[in-house]
């Protein structure tokens, strides 16, 4: 073991993180921009864009978790990234929305395909009673890319000033393609791991104390709105050069917070971190409806950050804690498919109601908040660790 009980397979799958963060964070501030402004798309176009990616990573999480338990695991990552990789290509050319959203969902098949392969290799690497630090590693590098994704953008931004949009848009792209190619090199130093012979327990379908996890995941789901949500509500606090500058906060805190996060699952126990999680998403909902100001949307973000960084986390080490170590893929892809296939009907919703004019923004982000809220009861006081 090494470097505090971190792994060769984690520190190379933290390199290749970080780098394809560097390049989809360069992406994400513009592309709801991108959509409504240059190509002409309304916000329901965003809410359909959002769902229809999460739940076609859903589908190919839960495909690639069962084949990640009978089947070699580096290929399934390496092919995963390298999708995606070629996808930011097709960006710079596209002329429509719908072909844009097409790009995008086929980029999206790229991240199911690779992360429950990936999420298998580092559970097999490290230390079980540590595998919450080792999870939280890798999303700390991959959030520091993430950090310095729209870093570069608002250089290329200030440096783009004055340029035709349409080349602007696509120059951008184009120099994203760079760091995700890189990423896939890296994953070439990657080691094959299996389970443990000796730890190769009969498969008896999830257990109830997962199962109890699952349902609740899945009510929160129901409630849980896309980041490009927030991006939109900055871009209308906010000028265009400052929404990236926001967002810088969201991922600043989401580095920050993602190796405690971990660790933090590791001692109190992933249950308690997750209900911790849902309540500040509420909160964050909540205050984003009423938002106004730099600051409260910089508070904000960080907040969302936090966040994240137990959600990419937490989930990961209840498998390890509940679920055989022969049957991770199969109980990671289980979770990701059921919750990211809720994510479309949340967001295809939340876009609707966001161009209601009723309420706006306020509406969905309300609606939100009070199911965030109940999810945090309901995994604090019914799910068992």
């Amino acid at each position: 073991m090494e470097d505090k009980g971190v792994s060769r397979n984690t520190k190379v799958f933290g390199i290749a993180s970080f780098l394809t963060d560097l390049s989809s964070e360069m992406l994400v501030p513009i592309v709801p921009i991108f959509l409504t402004v240059f190509l002409g798309a309304g916000a329901f176009v965003v809410g359909l864009m959002e769902g229809l990616s999460e739940i076609t990573v859903a589908v190919f999480k839960y495909i690639s978790g069962r084949m990640a338990d009978v089947r070699k695991k580096k290929p399934l990552v390496m092919g995963g990234y390298g999708l995606s990789a070629l996808m930011k290509v097709i960006f710079a050319f596209v002329a429509t929305w719908q072909q844009f959203l097409v790009a995008k969902v086929v980029e999206r098949a790229g991240k199911g395909i690779r992360d429950v392969p990936r999420d298998v290799l580092i559970g097999f690497s490290e230390d079980r009673k540590h595998v919450g630090r080792a999870y939280g590693f890798r999303k700390m590098l991959d959030s520091a890319g993430a950090i310095l994704g729209p870093l570069v953008l608002a250089g290329m931004l200030v440096l783009m000033e004055g340029w035709e949009p349409g080349e602007m848009y696509r120059t951008i792209f184009l120099v994203a393609v760079v760091p995700a190619f890189l990423a896939v090199l890296v994953l070439f130093f990657v080691h094959e791991k299996k389970a443990p012979e000796e730890r190769k327990e009969r498969w008896d379908g999830l257990s109830p104390k997962f199962k109890s996890f699952l349902y609740v995941a899945a009510v929160f789901s129901i409630g849980q709105i896309g980041i490009s949500f927030f991006i939109l509500r900055a871009n209308e606090l906010l000028t265009l050069i400052m929404v990236p500058i926001a967002y810088i906060a969201y991922n600043a805190a989401y580095t920050a917070a993602a190796l405690p996060a971990g660790m933090l699952a590791d001692k109190f126990g992933p249950r308690k971190m997750l209900a911790l999680a849902y309540l500040l998403f509420a909160a964050g909902c909540a205050a984003f409806a009423f938002a106004s100001g730099m600051a409260a949307v910089l508070v904000l973000f960080a907040l969302l950050g936090i966040f994240m960084a137990i959600m990419k986390t937490g989930p990961r080490t209840f498998v390890v804690d509940t679920v055989v170590p022969s049957r991770f893929g199969s109980a990671i892809g289980t979770y990701e498919g059921l919750t990211g296939m809720l994510f479309l009907p949340a967001n295809l919703f939340a876009g609707l109601l966001w161009e209601t004019y009723v309420l706006g923004a306020h509406l969905p982000l309300l609606i939100s908040a009070v199911i965030g809220l109940g999810a945090a009861f309901a995994m604090a006081f019914l799910v068992k660790d």
